[in-house]
């Protein structure tokens, strides 16, 4: 059996003619947050949805714990422990907030869902307050913290967040990325985010750079020069 909690070997997807990402690999240990930092069109989506089973390689394997699941589909791997926050469509804007984070804990048993959700509000406490609250009329921050509860509370082993700060003011990212470590650190769950802020170094464990679909670099976050990574992929 692997030491890997998630293993991506030589990786290769296309749209058409254009390969997004090309012979990518990509290793994950359990409990890391790992950031995988790079300007738009870097192909950072289009590896967290193929991890996901969105999307299919044309190439390449995916193993979790060791086990492939190159072929395993996304309700499969749902099912395994591996969960998606998209940038958009990420939460049904209809409903309360009360009923996406149960949806999210659609697989569990009640008693389960309500640890989990308790764990959702004790990361999120004005998310108790606007239980009943339909999540479409909520500020774009606290909107992304119904999504990232929805990921909570599916109990998953690896939680994947695609452009968290996207649209959010600073200080709302360096928040929020200071609870998903806190959150990390009391359950032990994996995050992996993609990311253009430089605020995700401080959180992260391990850093992968990704260009035109290639990985430039892999480091612990705390060896890595922020000027120079900032210089490089990431925005302010």
């Amino acid at each position: 059996m692997s030491s890997w909690l998630l293993e991506a070997e030589n990786l290769t997807v296309a749209y058409g003619l254009y390969k997004a990402l090309k012979s990518v690999n990509f290793l994950v240990t359990e409990g890391e947050i790992v950031a995988i930092v790079g300007p738009n069109g870097a192909g950072k989506t289009t590896l967290l949805e193929t991890i996901a089973g969105i999307k299919k390689p044309l190439s390449g394997e995916l193993k979790f714990k060791g086990r492939p699941i190159t072929k395993s589909s996304p309700l499969q791997r749902r099912k395994l422990g591996l969960m998606l926050i998209p940038q958009e469509g990420n939460l049904f804007p209809a409903m309360s907030v009360r009923d996406n984070l149960q949806l999210g804990a659609f697989f569990e048993r009640k008693h389960k869902t309500n640890e989990l959700l308790n764990l959702v509000f004790s990361a999120f406490p004005q998310l108790r307050d606007r239980i009943s609250q339909l999540a479409g009329t909520m500020s774009g921050g606290e909107q992304r913290m119904v999504a990232i509860g929805i990921g909570i509370a599916a109990n998953p082993k690896i939680l994947m967040i695609d452009e968290l700060s996207l649209g959010l003011a600073p200080k709302v990212v360096a928040n929020i990325l200071s609870i998903l470590r806190d959150i990390r650190d009391k359950t032990g769950i994996t995050v992996i985010l993609s990311e253009q802020s430089i605020k995700v170094l401080d959180v992260a464990d391990h850093v992968y750079g990704l260009e035109a679909g290639e990985i430039i670099f892999t480091e612990r976050a705390r060896q890595l020069s922020q000027d120079l990574i900032k210089s490089l992929y990431l925005g302010v």
